[in-house]
């Protein structure tokens, strides 16, 4: 019997990763990085159609190296590196070539990887704001309650302003949590942009209503788990109704089980009438700075305000 778990065949696409404008808004210890959020997106535009692979179902992604991204250049020479399996899934990684003085040596380095799910039989996200998230295989599902709306329980709230001054320093591209960040034991509630820029919007939607939720679970961590994490990962991701420019959206982020070095969250993005638009589950983010960035005391739990 065919092992449908075996690769087929690797190839290797060529890609060009614009530099654009608002990418110079995304920095991290004085360095412009390259979000995931683009990495998923370059790879999920790239993907070729004849694979038969839904880019709107991903699982097992990986954000292993960060790509500095120097705003002086107008391009990035990448490598889409991508296995296809017997059973239809498609494994895709972004790849960037490090060069030696003169060509001396080369290094292959590995930025992302996620694996897009076949186009046909997959679950699709409940109707509704109490809806629940994906299951992954084996996995029950793993419920959201009171969806995206408020908590049941007392909140420590940031106004955006500064959540974005002192919790995640980034530009104003970048700032798309809008209005009050609420936080709690339980999780974080907020409302999240789909951004300004509608030449960042693609196949997957617009990349920024989940960059924010992923904002507001870093600081979530900075209150209740005295961490700056970044995000290194997921398990499954669909998207049920892409984001658009201009557009704001509610979101919900469920913290799990952690063992206080890697914190692991499930993520709802809901849209106004209660649709969701993008699941995550299982985003894991931990502190990649070596410990020396540390929250500020006023956002601790039992710090002051």
């Amino acid at each position: 019997m065919e092992n449908l778990s075996q690769p087929v065949e690797t190839i290797a696409i060529p890609v060009t990763i614009p530099v654009k404008a608002y990418l110079g808004d995304h920095h991290v210890s004085d360095r412009v990085v390259l979000p995931a959020v683009e990495a998923l997106r370059i790879l999920a535009e790239t993907l070729p159609a004849t694979e038969g692979a839904d880019p709107r179902r991903q699982e097992e992604a990986i954000f292993s190296h960060l790509l500095t991204v120097d705003v002086a250049t107008r391009e990035i020479p990448a490598i889409h590196e991508l296995t296809h399996y017997a059973d239809g899934r498609c494994r895709s990684r972004l790849v960037t070539i490090v060069s030696g003085r003169q060509a001396s040596w080369k290094r292959r380095v590995e930025h992302a990887s996620v694996v897009f799910l076949p186009e046909c039989g997959g679950e699709k996200a409940e109707e509704g704001m109490g809806g629940t998230l994906l299951p992954g295989p084996g996995d029950a599902a793993t419920p959201l309650p009171g969806g995206a709306d408020e908590p049941p329980e007392p909140v420590f709230t940031i106004p955006d302003q500064r959540l974005y001054d002192e919790l995640v320093p980034f530009g104003p591209a970048y700032r798309n949590v809008v209005g009050d960040l609420r936080l709690a034991a339980g999780g974080a509630w907020a409302e999240v942009s789909g951004g300004n820029y509608p030449e960042a919007v693609g196949s997957l939607g617009s990349p920024f209503p989940f960059d924010a939720a992923l904002h507001a679970a870093c600081a979530w961590g900075q209150r209740y788990r005295g961490i700056v994490a970044f995000p290194v990962g997921f398990d499954r991701r669909e998207i049920a109704c892409p984001t658009r420019a201009g557009e704001t959206y509610r979101c919900r982020v469920v913290p799990l089980s952690d063992a206080g070095v890697a914190l692991c969250f499930d993520i709802l993005i809901a849209c106004g009438d209660g649709r969701p638009a993008e699941v995550i589950r299982g985003v894991v983010m931990r502190d990649i700075s070596g410990g020396r960035r540390k929250p500020p005391s006023w956002v601790r739990e039992g710090g002051e305000a």
